[in-house]
């Protein structure tokens, strides 16, 4: 088994975009439940949506910018894939946040965190296979 070179560089700069899309999430789920005192339920969905659009448009730019030029979809087009795609692994966060900080007690912005690592190895795959993809070469 090879791994393709390409693909990993582009899996690392996915995470390290995932990372400004963490410290987004974060800071914005902090803000909304412990300055506003909105509820987790609320807050976290609304956290996570803005996440998402901090991610595309960052992995737009700098992990897929090599096919900027040639991709299958406008930048609304692909918004909207992402967001379809980000909301399952965002699902998998939510569920995540919400059953550790409720079974188990655990610090909500921990539990968090680890929801936002399950959802990333699905999310960077459906970016790669249908987000971000190149236009045939046939076209």
């Amino acid at each position: 088994m090879t791994i393709n070179k390409k693909v990993l560089v582009r899996f690392f700069k996915f995470g390290l975009v995932g990372i400004s899309g963490m410290v987004v999430n974060n800071a914005v789920l902090w803000l909304l439940h412990d300055f506003f005192e909105a509820a987790l339920f609320i807050a976290s969905p609304v956290a996570i949506a803005v996440a998402i659009l901090n991610n595309y448009t960052l992995n737009g730019i700098f992990t897929w910018n090599k096919n900027i030029h040639i991709r299958k979809f406008s930048y609304k087009q692909g918004l909207w894939r992402y967001y379809f795609t980000a909301s399952i692994s965002g699902g998998l966060n939510y569920i995540t946040l919400l059953l550790l900080t409720h079974l188990t007690g655990m610090y909500y912005i921990y539990a968090n965190i680890i929801g936002i690592f399950i959802g990333m190895i699905i999310n960077f795959t459906v970016s790669e296979k249908w987000v971000f993809s190149q236009k045939s070469k046939d076209n």
